[in-house]
């Protein structure tokens, strides 16, 4: 068989030509008013969604710049799942620290725990990665106090990390649920990088996930939270935003108040309820 003569095919067809003319448009810059009326056109019939509006809060200001906070206070007869948070109040400190296998444990008071949960914009390392709603809880009284701090643009960064401090000093023993290797070594990160003091590193942090790997790693697939939440606590999250999904959440918010940032807010006082509730379960003999 005779091979084509593909050049002829096209000159009989016409094909060199019409192959030509879109090299050539493309050649062609767009102008930049061209580009600049496509690019607002783009906008206009874009979808535009919905503002999200924050819940109820206030305005917190500290050293010269401001954050958003919320103080929600809980009864200790608040059930959380099946779990009433007045379990907490009899926590054994030895059995923690045996738990826990951290003997300096064994003085651990409840009016010196801060119960900590972080919302980042991402999960690496490093102190490009923004702490940018906090969640801490503490005992008051006969009442759990859960405190939420948020970034409502990033120059409020200085006031909630001053927060976070100032939280540090009136209760230094951290509890968290794989805070010892996430939530701390982040907010580290922002306090080294906005010179703020604190203690966030010390040796002294509970961490539950450890006890809980330790106590129900044979009876449960696995000791994520929300898998102790389900099994342990009784708890069933209904349409929670998950925290992979946070970052994307308040950079929309930030950029033009669309992400579910409410979510966000939603999502993490339900993580620093359900670590006061599991020290509670994980702390007593009869569990």
């Amino acid at each position: 068989m005779v091979a084509p003569d593909r050049d002829r095919l096209r000159r009989a067809f016409r094909l060199k030509e019409a192959a030509a003319a879109p090299a050539e448009a493309a050649a062609v810059p767009a102008r930049p008013e061209v580009r600049a009326f496509l690019q607002a056109r783009l906008r206009q019939l874009a979808p535009r969604r919905p503002e999200v509006a924050l819940p109820e809060g206030q305005d917190l200001a500290l050293g010269g710049a401001t954050c958003w906070q919320r103080l929600l206070r809980y009864g200790l007869d608040h059930v959380h799942g099946r779990t009433e948070l007045r379990r907490v109040l009899s926590v054994d400190p030895a059995l923690v620290a045996q738990r826990a296998k951290q003997p300096a444990l064994a003085d651990l008071r409840l009016d010196q725990c801060l119960f900590l949960d972080t919302e980042t914009t991402g999960l690496s390392g490093g102190a490009g990665t923004v702490v940018f709603q906090v969640g801490m809880g503490f005992l008051e009284g006969d009442q759990l106090v859960v405190e939420q701090l948020l970034l409502r643009h990033f120059d409020e960064e200085p006031a909630l990390l001053a927060q976070v401090a100032e939280r540090l000093r009136q209760r230094p023993l951290l509890v968290t649920y794989v805070g010892k290797s996430f939530d701390r070594h982040r907010i580290a990160a922002r306090m080294a990088l906005h010179r703020v003091g604190s203690d966030v590193l010390t040796e002294r942090h509970l961490d539950l996930y450890h006890l809980s790997r330790r106590h129900w790693a044979r009876q449960l697939p696995d000791c994520r939270l929300r898998t102790v939440e389900e099994q342990v606590l009784g708890l069933h999250r209904d349409h929670d935003l998950p925290g992979s999904e946070a970052p994307r959440a308040f950079l929309d918010w930030v950029r033009d108040r669309s992400g579910p940032l409410d979510r966000v807010l939603e999502h993490n006082r339900l993580d620093v309820l359900s670590v006061v509730a599991l020290l509670g379960v994980l702390g007593c003999p009869d569990r």
